[in-house]
């Protein structure tokens, strides 16, 4: 008789674990990574969801959602995250975008905030160009923080004033501020995990930009090696004590950490500053 129950109750037990197994979830893909979840709704900036077995309401923004596999087996893509480009070193600053909404950067990373000014060299320099100009240098401070997206505090532009007899002409003028988010930033975990205790690298870039620069420019004396001391992780952004033959500075910040490359950012007085470097 002993017997007998226990074969039922281990019958039991095996089918409620296989009614567990298929007790049908969303999957939600976000930049942290999956949430496996019931998504309840889909509100205009945010997805409200709740975690299998509880009844609590959650919400993640839409900027942070790749995309949901529902359990019926249909896949909702967001533009809202899917429209924001990939920045792995300064030379991805064309893929940074510019927002006027508040809203749009919800759910985003809050890096740092930027500033530029571009002007005319003449009277009747083209607006047009020193406003592109302007933009130029923006979304390349932006890039070198790793953020692609801009969202714009202030901008403005005075033109051509032609001088007169008594006063002298003055060039058009473009002055633009913002701040700089990102929808994806490195994890010290990840890093640490992927990396085995790593310490020395092949360096493969070194860029920098100046505050008032209009290009990127690169640097001809590369050192062969970075080599890193540790990480740690503040305020949810990871930081690099290292050492490279010919850069001063000592404390890096890591902006990316994908596609087999880690890029480091840091600043003096000056320039801005990019270094990558092979996994």
């Amino acid at each position: 008789m002993f017997k007998k129950i226990l074969n039922l109750s281990l019958l039991s037990l095996v089918a409620n674990m296989g009614l567990a197994q298929q007790i049908p979830v969303d999957s939600i893909f976000s930049n942290e990574g999956l949430i496996l979840a019931e998504v309840k709704e889909i509100a205009p900036d945010v997805i409200k969801f709740t975690y299998p077995s509880e009844t609590v309401l959650n919400s993640i923004y839409k900027n942070a959602v790749q995309k949901i596999s529902f359990k019926s087996g249909r896949v909702q893509f967001f533009k809202e995250s899917l429209a924001l480009g990939e920045i792995r070193n300064v030379f991805d600053f064309e893929r940074v975008t510019l927002t006027h909404v508040a809203s749009e950067t919800k759910g985003l990373y809050k890096l740092d905030e930027v500033f530029s000014k571009a002007v005319g060299t003449t009277t009747i320099s083209n607006i047009t160009t020193v406003k592109e100009r302007a933009f130029k240098k923006l979304k390349i401070q932006a890039a070198l923080l790793g953020g692609n997206v801009i969202y714009m505090l202030d901008q403005n532009t005075v033109g051509n004033q032609f001088g007169g007899e008594y006063q002298s002409g003055k060039a058009t003028e473009t002055i633009l501020t913002g701040i700089v988010y990102s929808n994806s930033i490195p994890k010290v975990e990840d890093i640490t995990a992927t990396l085995n205790n790593k310490k020395t690298f092949t360096v493969n870039a070194n860029y920098y930009a100046g505050r008032n620069s209009t290009d990127v420019e690169g640097n001809p004396y590369l050192p062969e090696t970075f080599t890193i001391e540790d990480f740690y992780q503040e305020n949810g952004f990871v930081y690099a004590r290292g050492k490279a033959k010919g850069i001063k500075n000592t404390l890096f910040k890591v902006i990316s950490f994908k596609n087999n490359q880690m890029t480091f950012y840091w600043k003096d007085k000056k320039k801005a500053y990019n270094l990558s470097v092979d996994l």
